[in-house]
C-alpha cells in the first residue's frame, strides 16, 4: 500500500496542470541541489587533507570527531527553519478506506526523500570509510556509518515531530528557541564544551564499536515517537480540546486597545497559524544570536562602533524588514472583506505601527543581555532601536503602500520568493542608505559616539511624530487602496 500510494503522487506531479512550470522549478532545484551534493561529496573526500592542514600535529580522527555532535546541532536548526512537513500528501486519503497505519507509513516513508538526509551521507561516509576504516578497521568504519545515518534520521523524525507540536502549541515554538538559546550561550560561556564531548563519545566509538546501536536505538525512539503522535493526530477532530479552542479568547487582553487591538490581534493569529510568517518569526529570533558574531571586542575596543551600530540595527529591526516588506500583502487573502469592513484606514495603518514596534521592543530587550558582553553595545542597541521604530517603521509602511502583490500563506518560507520584486529591493537599499546617510556626517567628522547620538536622536523624534506619520500614510493608503486591492485578487 505504501508503495502504491508513493506511485500516486509521482503521478499526480505528472498530470498535474502546473506540470511544465513544477518540471521547470525541480530541473532547477535539481541543478542546485545535486551542485550542492557534489561539493559535499568533494569535501567528504578532501576532509583528511583539509584536517591535516587546519589541525596540524593532530590525529585527524580526533579532531573530526570533535566536530560530529557541533554539525548535528546545526543541522537540527536549520532542519526547524527549511524542512517541510508532508502533511497535505495524505489529506485525499483521509476519506478513504485505508489503514491509519499504512498512511503514517506512507508520511514518514515520503518525508526521507529530503536533501537534509543525503547531505550528511555524502559529507562524512566518505571519511569514515577511508580515514577510520585505515586506521582502525572496516568494523569501526561500519560502526561510524551506521551512526552518522542514526543520527540523521534521529535529527529528521525529532524535528518533524517538534514543528507539528509547534502547530498545536506555541509553547513548543517558544520552548524549542530557548532551548536553542540556552545552548549556544552554555557552549558560548564555557558551561560545557560541545567539542569535548563530541571528542569523548565518538572516541569511545573508536574503541567499542558496538556503542552504534546506542544510535540506532535513538533513531528508532523518535521514529516510533513521530508515528504516535501522527496515528494520535491524523485527523483534524482528534487534536486536543486545547488546541481546537477559539484562539481570540487568548487575545482577550488587546480588546482593551480598541479597534487598534483587535486588528493587532488579528495579525499575531497570522503570524503564528501560517507557515511563512511564523518561520520568518522563528528567524527573526535566530537572528537575535548574530550578537556573538557582529559584536566583536576588536571593535569595540577601538571604538570602530559603526559595524556594532549596523548589528544593532539588523538585530532590533530584522521582523520591521522581514515581516514589513508585506505589510499589507500578508493579508491579500481577505484584503476585500478586511476593507470592506467597519475600520478607520488610520487605525489600520496605526495597528501595522503597533505590531512593528511591539516585535521589535522585545528583540531590543532580548539584546540587552549582550550587555555583559561589553557596556558599550547597551547605548548602541538603543539607538538603533529608536531608528528602527522611528524611521524603519516609516519606511517600510511607505514601500508596503506600493506592493501590490499577494501571497499564499500555505507555502512556506523555504526559497519561496513569492511576492519578491523591484519594490522589496529598492527598500533593502533605502533602509541602507537612510541608515548611512545619518551616521557617516558625524562620526567622520566629530566621531562614532556622535553618529549614534544622531541616529538615535533622530529615531526618536521621529517615534514622537509618529502620529503625523501615520496621516501622512493614511492618504498614501487610500490614494492606492483600489490598485492594492486589484493587485491582490490576481493568482
Amino acid at each position: 500500500m505504501t508503495v502504491l500510494l508513493l506511485s500516486h503522487q509521482w503521478k499526480a506531479f505528472w498530470r498535474s496542470r502546473s506540470t511544465g512550470k513544477s518540471i521547470a522549478i525541480q530541473i532547477f532545484t535539481g541543478f542546485i541541489t545535486l551542485y550542492l551534493l557534489s561539493i559535499a561529496l568533494f569535501l567528504g573526500f578532501s576532509l583528511p587533507t583539509f584536517l591535516m592542514k587546519f589541525f596540524p600535529g593532530q590525529n585527524i580522527v580526533t579532531v573530526f570527531c570533535g566536530f560530529i555532535l557541533y554539525y548535528f546541532a546545526l543541522d537540527i536548526v536549520f532542519r526547524f527553519l527549511l524542512q517541510d512537513l508532508p502533511a497535505l500528501a495524505v489529506q485525499p486519503y483521509l476519506a478513504q478506506n485505508i489503514k491509519r497505519r499504512e498512511l503514517v507509513h506512507f508520511l514518514n516513508l515520503r518525508s526521507l526523500f529530503s536533501f537534509f538526509n543525503l547531505l550528511p551521507l555524502v559529507l562524512f561516509v566518505p571519511f569514515s570509510i577511508s580515514a577510520i576504516g585505515h586506521q582502525y578497521g572496516s568494523y569501526t568504519a561500519l560502526a561510524f556509518v551506521v551512526v552518522i545515518l542514526s543520527l540523521c534520521i534521529f535529527n529528521h523524525f525529532i524535528i518533524l515531530f517538534i514543528k507539528r507540536k509547534t502547530g498545536i502549541s506555541i509553547g513548543w515554538l517558544v520552548g524549542f528557541f530557548a532551548l536553542v538559546v540556552l545552548f549556544i550561550l552554555g557552549d558560548y560561556f564555557s558551561v560545557f564544551s560541545l567539542t569535548k564531548i563530541s571528542a569523548v563519545l565518538f572516541i569511545a566509538l573508536l574503541k567499542m564499536p558496538w556503542l552504534c546501536g546506542v544510535a540506532v536505538l535513538l533513531a528508532i525512539a523518535a521514529f516510533y515517537n513521530n508515528s504516535i503522535f501522527l496515528n494520535n493526530n491524523l485527523y483534524l477532530e482528534e487534536m486536543t480540546k486545547a488546541g481546537r479552542q477559539k484562539e481570540s479568547a487568548e487575545y482577550t487582553w488587546l480588546q482593551k486597545f480598541g479597534n487598534t487591538g483587535d486588528l493587532f490581534a488579528i495579525d499575531l493569529k497570522l503570524i503564528l497559524r501560517n507557515k511563512r510568517p511564523r518561520s520568518l518569526l522563528l528567524l527573526s529570533f535566530i537572528f537575535l544570536l548574530y550578537g556573538f558574531i557582529l559584536y566583536k571586542p576588536g571593535y569595540l575596543n577601538k571604538d570602530q562602533l559603526g559595524f556594532v551600530l549596523l548589528g544593532g540595527i539588523f538585530i532590533t529591526g530584522i521582523f520591521i524588514v522581514n515581516y514589513g516588506q508585506f505589510l499589507f500583502a500578508w493579508q491579500s487573502t481577505h484584503f476585500d472583506g478586511l476593507m470592506a469592513s467597519n475600520i478607520y484606514i488610520k487605525t489600520y495603518i496605526q495597528s501595522k505601527f503597533v505590531l512593528l514596534t511591539a516585535f521589535s521592543t522585545v528583540a531590543l530587550l532580548l539584546s540587552l543581555s549582550y550587555g555583559f558582553i561589553n557596556w558599550k553595545i547597551i547605548p548602541i542597541q538603543i539607538a538603533a532601536y529608536f531608528f528602527n521604530v522611528g524611521i524603519n517603521i516609516v519606511i517600510t509602511a511607505y514601500f508596503a503602500t506600493r506592493s501590490y502583490k499577494g501571497l499564499d500563506l500555505s507555502k512556506g518560507a523555504t526559497f519561496n520568493y513569492q511576492g519578491i520584486g523591484a519594490v522589496q529591493w529598492l527598500y533593502s537599499l533605502f533602509i541602507l542608505i537612510a541608515g548611512a546617510a545619518i551616521y557617516l556626517p558625524f562620526a567622520l567628522l566629530i566621531n562614532s559616539w556622535a553618529g549614534i547620538i544622531a541616529i538615535g536622536t533622530l529615531g526618536l523624534i521621529s517615534f514622537l511624530l509618529r502620529d503625523w506619520w501615520i496621516d501622512i500614510l493614511t492618504k498614501q493608503f487610500i490614494q492606492r487602496k483600489y490598485q492594492i486591492l486589484q493587485g491582490f485578487r490576481e493568482k
